[in-house]
């Protein structure tokens, strides 16, 4: 049904864009070697044609050299990403939508375009993560391509910079922690790899959340079900952080009382925590009839009394004695409570509501049985209840998830939200919303491009509205805006840490990778309804010899029982442990600890101020011996040595008055002059912002 009605709707958005097409100005305009113009949508490449589909309905193929250069590269482009007339379409209508709000609010139009060296800067840091090189910013600057702007736009979307820079986001969304181990020893490592694969290989949203609710097993054998796993012991804070990131509810305080100033009663919070009621995520002792207990199944996704019997087999036939807390025993206990931490649905256990409810809908030490806060019912039909909310949630018949995820990447390319915060609104704030019809074209848009968030972000970031130069002023959450352009907004600190080391290991650092939690789940993928008692302790064997460094370890080959080590802290954000260590750089400029949802901290302090200063990083990357340094001396005279520190640091042209100071340096240090000039730009206010 689900897929029926999607297909429905995907063909009606089709239906309208024809309708577009039908008029020749639409589609992009190609251009033979001899002038003459073809309007159509580019279908693909065959060979040395190109494919093309006519307004009305027609395709054709047409040699590739028929075609201006321009062209066939734009041809080359397309042919990966898709064809960009959709997307041209799309962000016409969203620029639309915001410039006649903004004129029945007293604007005249967007704030000014924006020239082509904060443009490059911008999207290079919004989309790749990262400030672009010297080369890369030159590159695009001598351009004189027409279409060079959507043209690095899709080059920025298919590089591995955009998914490093999109993991940054959802580690701080999803709280992605491998820091600290959860319970004995207990890592998530392979779920964050599991999430930097989703993004890299541009899984659509809706399936991404969908295998994560519905993920039965342990991070070895299922990493999605890192999800649930991720707050084992603490399975209604989980739900509250589901309700936050899902549906932009925060519906948390209702855990112990009706919501004091919105509709959702304690209730609610309940039975749609429900929905999870008979979710087991660890070995259980506990009764069953609570879904903060373990249930009766001692192992999950394990045969009756597996645990137990080898447990008795490993103290017969290997010596271990498992209640013991001290060397190879205590590793023992560690390992199989690893292999626990094991999503099962247990019918024995229910949500049943505390002893001390005092809400409304509900009695005290009753079940709550599942029913959903928002929209229609979830429907069951066979299926678990797991499966069922993730059907519901993600169903084209409910607009608020598709909503929650258009709105959060909105918030990513502008800096602030169509209505927010986005953990926490309401249907009264998505009606009073300031740009009301852009929310609820982009809303439709996210479920037309199928949660394709490249997609969707290819849209935004072709606007006027985005092209256009920041709001200096930030307003408050109390004030409506009207997105005339983006906020003014500080890098995040992966961005800064990102834009560092590109400075210091040149564009190789986007290829770079760090360790990926494959050795650990090689550890724990196993699958315990036919695995020997050998075959199991051979895997412990494994865990004993590793464990202390599991989180920096790789498989090295896949008949290797021992793994290799990757330390390396020179990475990208997205490649080094999760989050990175207290007092780091990183730390230092607000990434999140992963404890709270989106807890992301912009302000600026002063232990930034000092680590730009006086800080390992800027010694490295602006000391006489650095690759900023080096590559600067190789160009021709002071003049050029200064515009090439611009270039590099800032990204644009310095002014008159800049360029002579420069020189006035060049000529009084030499070349110390180059590493004192970077010095001062890594220091200036402009290096940390995204403009």
């Amino acid at each position: 049904m689900k897929t029926r009605i999607r297909t429905i709707i995907q063909t009606v958005c089709v239906m309208v864009f024809a309708a577009f097409f039908a008029s020749p100005t639409q589609a992009r305009t190609w251009t033979s070697t001899d002038g003459k113009p073809l309007k159509a949508i580019f279908l693909g490449i065959e060979g040395e044609n190109f494919k093309f589909k006519m307004a009305n309905g027609k395709e054709i193929s047409v040699p590739k050299d028929r075609f201006i250069k321009a062209d066939q590269e734009a041809a080359v482009r397309l042919n990966v990403i898709g064809d960009d007339s959709f997307t041209k379409a799309s962000a016409r209508q969203i620029d639309t939508l915001l410039a006649t709000n903004l004129k029945k609010n007293g604007y005249s139009s967007f704030n000014e375009p924006l020239p082509d060296d904060l443009f490059v800067r911008r999207v290079y840091l919004d989309i790749a993560g990262r400030i672009p090189t010297r080369d890369e910013f030159l590159k695009f600057a001598e351009s004189a391509r027409a279409d060079k702007r959507e043209a690095l736009i899709d080059e920025l979307l298919l590089s591995p910079g955009y998914a490093s820079n999109l993991f940054n986001y959802f580690g701080d969304m999803y709280r992605l922690q491998a820091d600290e181990d959860f319970n004995n020893g207990i890592r998530m490592d392979p779920y964050l790899e599991w999430w930097r694969t989703q993004l890299k290989e541009n899984t659509p949203y809706d399936q991404i959340i969908t295998q994560m609710i519905t993920a039965d097993g342990n991070v070895g054998q299922n990493p999605a079900s890192g999800f649930i796993l991720r707050d084992t012991g603490m399975e209604f804070d989980a739900f509250a952080n589901f309700g936050q990131v899902m549906l932009g509810i925060d519906i948390s305080c209702a855990q112990c009382h009706d919501h004091p100033f919105d509709e959702w009663t304690q209730g609610d919070f309940y039975e749609m925590a429900a929905f999870f009621g008979n979710t087991q995520r660890s070995v259980g002792y506990r009764a069953g009839s609570s879904m903060m207990g373990g249930g009766t199944i001692q192992m999950p996704n394990a045969p009756e009394n597996w645990k137990k019997d080898f447990e008795s087999w490993a103290q017969n036939s290997k010596g271990i004695i498992p209640r013991d807390n001290t060397g190879e025993n205590r590793e023992f206990r560690y390992f199989v409570s690893a292999l626990g931490w094991n999503v099962a649905d247990n019918e024995m256990m229910e949500t049943v509501l505390p002893a001390d409810f005092i809400g409304s809908g509900g009695k005290p030490n009753t079940v709550a049985n599942p029913r959903t806060m928002v929209g229609g019912a979830a429907k069951l039909g066979g299926k678990t209840r797991r499966e069922a909310l993730a059907g519901w949630l993600t169903a084209p018949e409910n607009p608020r998830f598709a909503l929650v995820i258009a709105n959060r990447m909105w918030e990513r390319a502008f800096g602030r939200a169509l209505v927010g915060p986005v953990n926490d609104f309401s249907d009264d704030m998505i009606k009073r919303a300031s740009q009301g019809e852009a929310l609820r074209f982009v809303t439709r848009e996210m479920q037309r491009v199928d949660y394709d968030l490249k997609q969707f972000m290819r849209i935004l970031y072709n606007t006027r509205a985005y092209q256009s130069t920041a709001t200096a002023e930030e307003p408050d959450w109390a004030d409506d805006y009207y997105f005339q352009g983006p906020i003014l907004r500080r890098m995040r600190a992966e961005q800064a840490w990102d834009s560092m080391m590109v400075l210091q290991f040149g564009t190789e650092v986007d290829t770079k990778e760090g360790a990926d939690g494959s050795f650990y789940k090689k550890v724990l993928d196993l699958d315990l309804n036919v695995a020997t008692n050998e075959e199991v302790w051979t895997h412990f064997e494994m865990w004993n010899d590793n464990r202390r460094q599991m989180g920096n370890a790789v498989v090295s080959s896949a008949e290797d029982n021992y793994p290799e080590i990757v330390n390396d802290k020179y990475l990208r954000a997205s490649e080094l442990k999760q989050p990175y260590m207290p007092a780091s750089m990183l730390d230092t400029f607000g990434q999140s600890d992963r404890q709270i949802t989106d807890a992301h901290n912009y302000d600026g302090s002063v232990p930034q101020v000092l680590a730009l200063m006086n800080g390992e990083a800027t010694v490295q990357l602006t000391g006489l011996s650095s690759k900023v340094v080096k590559d600067l001396e190789e160009l021709d005279g002071p003049d050029d040595k200064v515009r090439g520190v611009f270039f590099t640091m800032l990204s644009r042209f310095p002014t008159e008055d800049e360029l002579k100071l420069g020189v006035s340096m060049m000529e009084d240090y030499g070349d110390d002059g180059i590493s004192d000039l970077a010095w001062a730009l890594m220091n200036s206010p402009e290096f940390l912002f995204v403009q």
